[in-house]
């Protein structure tokens, strides 16, 4: 393990915001955790996982040790279409060989960005399917006891773009269990996927093309304009809340949740509402085609993209009652 001080983030984050890492190192074996982090309480360093750096917001410069997962592995176990997915490897290009290998199921969560640890982090979902459904295990490292442990998919606290590893510092991804589909079982109870395929009849390359076809044409590639996809979570309010809001928009949309008594409003509609498309803040913008988008212009900071993000937060809060929770984790 090869640890390097005062390294340049720029190319470690999808918004490309410029921060510098006091100290960085990549790990490429789980066992390399241990000794990274023994230098980091031995130098008192604060520590960050990195993965692929496509969640994530650099305010300031980071004053402690990154440690980037760059483990790779994919194996095939036992039982079918049990899969073994190590934290490093790339997401999209894992949906991409999960079919040609006829392995299915997450076809609708094609060409999310960043990688497989990220996944069940943050619960990845897209198009009416959340990563969570197909969840075994998730291998971690406990930074508490220095141990390497598997956790059922019950004990992972999965929730809406949630889990326990998003509120545990202890607790490092290092690989995935899945258990995919050998069978095509197309998932097209979503809206945009109901409309292209109103015979219902479809294959799972179909919705593949056309999640890439509708992501491509309404979120930014970060390679060619900074961003981070979502920055906000739709927010999740009761029946009851929800009808008091229509007595004040009338035409307010929301969806089903998994529970009877909740449901869930697109926050890029109410963001619409205001008129937030297009709109700048220096080098920080909202994307002129969709709204949950903020941008990198090409010099902004990540203060000025969470300044951005606060103003457009408080304007639904003044305008709706409404918070809208960021996706995005703030360093």
């Amino acid at each position: 393990m090869q640890i390097k001080e005062q390294v340049d983030l720029t190319d470690f984050n999808s918004f490309g915001v410029h921060a510098i890492a006091a100290y960085f190192t990549e790990i490429q074996q789980p066992h390399d955790l241990n000794e990274a982090m023994a230098y980091a309480s031995q130098h008192r360093l604060p520590t960050q996982i990195l993965g692929g750096g496509s969640n994530i917001l650099f305010l300031h410069d980071y004053p402690g040790l990154i440690v980037r997962l760059a483990n790779r592995a994919v194996e095939r176990l036992s039982a079918p279409g049990l899969l073994r997915v190590a934290a490093g490897e790339n997401w999209h290009q894992l949906v991409i060989n999960c079919m040609s290998e006829g392995l299915y199921g997450l076809e609708n969560l094609a060409l999310i960005p960043g990688t497989v640890g990220a996944a069940p982090i943050q619960n990845i979902g897209a198009y009416g399917v959340e990563i969570e459904q197909f969840i075994v295990e998730v291998e971690v490292f406990d930074t508490a006891t220095g141990t390497v442990r598997r956790m059922h998919k019950a004990d992972c606290e999965f929730s809406y773009r949630d889990s326990i590893f998003k509120h545990s510092r202890n607790l490092i991804v290092l690989s995935v269990t899945l258990q995919l589909l050998t069978q095509q079982s197309p998932q097209i109870g979503y809206q945009a996927l109901r409309d292209a395929f109103p015979s219902g009849e479809v294959t799972a390359q179909q919705v593949f093309d056309t999640v890439c076809r509708i992501r491509s044409s309404k979120l930014p590639d970060p390679a060619i304009l900074g961003n981070a996809g979502s920055f906000f979570k739709n927010p999740i309010v009761s029946k009851d809340k929800y009808q008091s809001l229509k007595q004040q928009v009338q035409d307010l949309p929301c969806y089903p949740t998994a529970e009877d008594e909740l449901v869930k409003i697109p926050a890029a509609w109410l963001l619409d509402r205001l008129g937030w498309k297009g709109r700048q803040r220096g080098q920080a913008a909202v994307h002129t085609k969709h709204a949950l988008v903020l941008v990198n212009l090409g010099a902004a900071s990540g203060e000025d993209i969470y300044l951005l993000a606060q103003e457009m937060s408080s304007s639904i809060l003044s305008n709706f009652g409404l918070s809208l929770d960021t996706e995005v984790k703030i360093i």
